[in-house]
């Protein structure tokens, strides 16, 4: 039985394309690009020099685009959907063609080749599905309404023992060369329902692994990140910069004034100028060019493309030459249409990894935590409940509405729970946030303002004295909490950055945390990637006797009105042997 394989390559939607559009096979997938890994797939099927496979583009290409695609594999045909029905007449009658969609990446361990030898049969087309790995007990589910407006996302959760279906989706197709040249077809979704209306026999074969569904820019920001924290999260080698989690290729420049925040990946003859910033998960393709003072975060950048000094490119895929900030590239507050499986299109809800499993050590530090949460609050909230009462007095009197303010956060393993604190806005507090929005002093998925004219006369004292906060000793004593911890936050905020996110939620958010004593003096400046920094590090080096030293420090710094130096807290080398090993909590 003979094989071919024909690889769909579509346009790489939602892209800041700045003059030059591009589409998914070229585009940089950690170290390689997406068409190179998918050879590197299917095995035998495809000689090193690209025997046997065919590339049909969903859109109009040139003749730099045939010689662009064929300059890795010399031996490939490049082929329009009007050349496609004529090639498939002329090979011989036992040709098999395996499609693969790139859109629906299959994340996991498969063997194509032995796979598509055991399942070609003749006359049939055979369906390559993947099953998907539950890692997780839950999922999020986005409500729309007629109209498409997101009205609710939603986290669900199952309960033990639930069998369900992880990341699914048809990846891969194995179709009868004389079958296939009478069908239309631009997806592989589309080929498998194409089959079934013309009564061609179908056969699906499930295969477990779980599916990423790339529908955009989200998609193809996701499966970079997940693919370099799999070949990164261990790494020891080094690239150019000599940091572990900056690898570089053949002939890079790299300014040494230039500020490389990992992981990053760059392609061969990339260049980096003075004063750049490059953060990461970031990927930049072959002969890319980031001039002086630009800056690059969390983004994927195609061959050649240029970002200009003074740019500030962020969560977006980029092409050719990008001369200014471009527009649509602030990370969308809502999730896309659910995909397969049921998740938002092109957000992986799975590591496809080992789950974190604490030590026996962790695991003594964490009911030693446990323990002292549950004394320490509970002797709070007796010897501070005459306070609480005048407090409750004084909020009912200078404003009307109720005493606590109840926002719903995030816990460990991302289960919502009402958090408290003592109201300090006007009561319709929440529903002017959206007005006040355009006034955000600070950068990420926070609000905050300096003189925000929500905060009554009452409130301003409660919080500059800390006292809007001890409600939540209710919460840690239920277990919601930790009196140390990452700072609790809402399901929106936590989607910013998915290795943030996981980390965190690892673990009990806190009243107080590294954050909150470490970061900058300039309370106002709000730096998002500070914020970060923080969890994760106390996420990495969490121990019971961290937690006395950052209780001691908020006490010393009369609730984080100072900052401490986290080198106090924990010891450089530490920090630096962290730097060094895998985050076994990502």
């Amino acid at each position: 039985m003979d094989f071919v394989t024909l690889i769909i390559d579509s346009r790489a939607t939602d892209t800041c394309a700045c003059g030059a559009p591009t589409s998914l096979l070229p585009l940089p997938l950690g170290e390689r690009t997406f068409l190179e890994r998918l050879v590197e797939r299917l095995g035998t099927l495809v000689s090193p020099e690209g025997r046997n496979l065919w590339v049909m583009p969903t859109f109009s290409v040139d003749e730099a685009y045939a010689q662009n695609m064929l300059a890795r594999f010399p031996e490939a045909e490049v082929l329009d959907s009007d050349q496609l029905p004529e090639k498939l007449r002329s090979c011989r009658a036992n040709t098999r063609v395996v499609v693969f969609d790139p859109q629906r990446w299959p994340r996991g361990d498969f063997h194509a080749s032995s796979m598509l030898r055991k399942h070609g049969r003749d006359g049939q087309a055979v369906h390559f599905v993947g099953t998907g790995k539950e890692e997780v007990r839950a999922r999020e589910r986005v409500e729309h309404d007629d109209a498409g407006r997101v009205t609710r996302v939603q986290r669900v959760y199952r309960g033990n023992g639930t069998a369900e279906a992880g990341e699914t989706g048809v990846f891969m197709s194995s179709v009868p060369a004389g079958v296939l040249a009478d069908i239309s077809f631009s997806t592989v979704p589309q080929l498998r329902a194409a089959l079934v209306a013309d009564s061609v026999p179908v056969v699906d074969v499930p295969v477990p692994v779980s599916v990423v569904e790339i529908d955009g820019a989200e998609g193809v920001l996701a499966l970079n990140e997940i693919v370099m924290r799999d070949e990164l999260g261990g790494a020891t080698r080094t690239g150019a910069t000599g940091e572990a989690t900056v690898v570089c290729g053949a002939d890079c420049s790299i300014d040494p004034t230039a500020r490389m925040i990992g992981p990053v990946v760059l392609h061969d003859r990339v260049r980096v100028g003075a004063g750049a910033t490059i953060v990461g998960p970031a990927v930049l393709g072959p002969a890319c060019e980031v001039e002086p003072g630009a800056i690059v975060a969390q983004a994927v950048l195609a061959a050649g493309t240029l970002v200009r000094g003074g740019v500030t490119l962020r969560h977006c895929v980029a092409a050719g030459r990008c001369l200014a900030c471009p527009e649509g590239t602030r990370p969308r507050q809502a999730q896309r249409q659910l995909g397969a499986g049921g998740r938002p299109k092109g957000t992986p809800a799975q590591t496809g990894r080992t789950p974190y499993q604490p030590t026996r050590s962790r695991r003594i530090d964490f009911a030693c935590k446990r323990l002292v949460d549950i004394v320490a609050s509970a002797c709070g909230l007796i010897v501070l409940s005459p306070l609480f009462v005048v407090v409750a007095i004084a909020i009912k009197w200078a404003s009307p509405g109720p005493v606590f303010f109840v926002h719903r956060r995030e816990q460990r393993g991302g289960k919502e729970f009402p958090c408290l604190k003592f109201r300090t806005m006007v009561a319709d507090a929440h529903a002017q946030q959206l007005e006040l929005y355009a006034q955000n002093e600070v950068d990420g998925p926070q609000f905050k303002l300096r003189n925000d004219p929500r905060v009554t006369k009452l409130g301003d004292w409660l919080r500059a004295k800390n006292i809007d906060e001890l409600p939540q000793l209710v919460n840690v004593l239920l277990g919601h909490m930790s009196l140390v911890g990452p700072r609790p936050s809402p399901f929106r905020e936590n989607q910013i950055c998915v290795p943030w996110r996981r980390a965190r939620l690892s673990v009990r958010p806190g009243i107080t945390g590294l954050w909150q004593i470490c970061r900058s003096a300039d309370r106002s400046a709000g730096d998002f990637h500070e914020w970060i920094y923080y969890d994760i590090a106390y996420v990495r080096h969490f121990s019971w006797w961290l937690d006395i030293k950052i209780l001691a420090a908020t006490i010393w710094t009369r609730g984080g009105r100072t900052s401490v130096p986290m080198s106090r807290l924990i010891s450089d080398e530490a920090q630096k042997r962290s730097y060094r090993s895998r985050v076994a909590m990502l």
